[in-house]
């Protein structure tokens, strides 16, 4: 309770970052998946796993997860690298082994670590525990052209204490756009597979499928060097289980139906559970969520999802009038979730201004990520729920503003 007798609740869901260790549920098959190639690092072999995925499906999470596991559970040691705004092989450096010694949690092994790396120190942070590397672009160079010997050099300062090395790189949109990141890539693992000697290494690739095209068009050997583990979306009985178990840490009961509806507009995505289930959260008074929370907590999210995630990107698509005419007929007319095909679209009250766009709104709708493909050719529908729903309290704001005109 706070001061003033009101209590403070803690919601238990995470908004756009890595879900926490404790909270982590679901994704068995591919824990199984990496928790092997963990096992065969602590073995003292190399191994490679580029985790692939949509955005917003918890490629991040789970490669927290697994950093964790490695670490706990098998004795390995490393880091999880994000590299959003690196684009260069030097820069790559220079969080890797930052990050690397920020993460060692091991007095003994951070003091080794960092005896090391001094040339490369160029000041300490946080009471001395936390560094800040150099940004001599020579000096990260020697790190880029001698990256498998300085992995050597730690795994020798680290052996006696652990079983092996993980490195996951994260957030990869910047580095797979050089030709230059493929190809070195290819040599570290080419090289030590042919060195003769053995260093336990496991190497974690984190990014959109897009962002592994990017590797093999550079690359096409990198194909073979990175075995694909693939995050589908959630399903439902392990969306139900997320949401049951989220609210369950708070003791919050769920009646079905309300847990019904946020699987359904949750569509899969962690990211969208996240989002469908903190909204939900802060509507509950009584430590129990029925049909009215869900309701009212899903209008919320689809409001917080749309104007984070789209909003930059629909004000574009609403600069122009045909295009803003079309996007909200398709998402104030049909129901939520709906696919929609391209000649229903052409018949469904269309101008013929609107008619001689429409491929153009499909085209560009698309790029920006907010509606794709459906299953059946001709056919196509919102990335997510959420987004249409977003959609559909904007027609209504539209249609308000009309009749206030």
């Amino acid at each position: 309770m706070a001061g003033n007798g009101i209590e403070i609740k803690e919601s238990p869901f995470t908004l756009g970052r890595p879900v926490p260790i404790e909270y982590f549920v679901a994704r068995t098959e591919q824990i199984k998946r990496l928790e092997r190639s963990i096992s065969q690092t602590a073995l003292g072999k190399n191994e490679n796993i580029f985790i692939s995925g949509e955005r917003g499906i918890g490629k991040s999470s789970l490669a927290s997860f697994i950093k964790y596991l490695a670490e706990k559970e098998h004795s390995l040691v490393g880091s999880h690298c994000m590299l959003g705004g690196v684009n260069s092989l030097e820069d790559m450096m220079r969080v890797i082994f930052q990050r690397l010694l920020q993460d060692c949690t091991d007095k003994t092994l951070f003091d080794r670590l960092k005896e090391g790396f001094k040339e490369y120190i160029q000041g300490l942070t946080f009471f001395g525990v936390g560094v800040e590397f150099t940004s001599d672009k020579n000096k990260l160079r020697a790190l880029v052209d001698n990256f498998l010997p300085v992995m050597r050099k730690i795994y020798d300062e680290v052996k006696n204490n652990k079983k092996g090395i993980i490195l996951i790189l994260d957030d990869l949109n910047g580095v797979t756009g050089l030709p230059e990141f493929s190809q070195f890539l290819k040599s570290f693992v080419d090289e030590l597979a042919t060195s003769g000697k053995p260093l336990p290494i496991l190497l974690v690739l984190v990014g959109l499928p897009e962002r592994r095209e990017d590797l093999i068009r550079h690359q096409p050997s990198t194909a073979r060097i990175f075995d694909v583990v693939e995050l589908p979306l959630m399903n439902k009985p392990e969306s139900k289980e997320f949401f049951k178990k989220m609210f369950d840490s708070k003791k919050i009961t769920v009646e079905d139906k309300a847990i019904e509806l946020m699987v359904e507009f949750s569509a899969g995505y962690p990211m969208l559970l996240h989002e469908v289930g903190d909204a939900v959260f802060w509507q509950d008074e009584d430590n129990r969520i029925d049909i009215e929370d869900a309701t009212f907590g899903i209008s919320e999210a689809a409001k917080n999802v749309g104007k984070k995630y789209i909003g930059q990107q629909v004000e574009k698509v609403f600069k122009s009038k045909v295009y803003s005419s079309i996007l909200l007929k398709m998402g104030g007319k049909r129901p939520i979730g709906t696919t929609f095909k391209r000649q229903d679209l052409l018949k469904e009250n269309a101008t013929e201004i609107e008619r001689n766009n429409l491929d153009n709104f499909l085209s560009k709708v698309k790029n920006i990520g907010i509606m794709k493909d459906a299953d059946l050719r001709g056919e196509y529908k919102f990335v997510n729920p959420l987004y249409h729903l977003y959609l559909w309290f904007e027609a209504q704001e539209q249609k308000k503003a009309k009749k206030t005109e």
